[in-house]
């Protein structure tokens, strides 16, 4: 089974800004961008898709992905792992993203 991940807060991190950045940016709201950050949403917006895209000078599919279950169990094992350094003090970890989150298609 494949999933579809949202990468926002990886790019995020990569751009060095936060989401309230991204939401003056943008103009979208702090709901709309909370639930497309946290993977809450079913569907988006082009406009929205592509408004994020410029601010954080990305590819849409730097922001959406399709990935196997297996791959998203590697992810999240990553993510988990960059958590750990996190708060062991690594510096390099504060620019790794440490949630991964797969879009609930299941009643779709």
């Amino acid at each position: 089974m494949d999933y579809l991940i949202i990468e926002l807060e990886a790019q995020l991190l990569k751009a060095g800004k936060t989401s309230s950045d991204l939401i003056r940016a943008t103009g979208h709201t702090p709901a709309n961008i909370s639930k497309l950050r946290n993977g809450k949403v079913k569907a988006i917006r082009l406009k929205t898709l592509l408004d994020i895209c410029e601010e954080l000078d990305c590819q849409p599919g730097d922001l959406i992905k399709r990935v196997s279950e297996e791959e998203l169990e590697e992810l999240a094992i990553e993510r988990t792992r960059n958590g750990i350094r996190r708060m062991k003090g690594d510096a390099e970890a504060a620019s790794l993203p440490t949630n991964v989150y797969a879009v609930d298609l299941s009643d779709e």
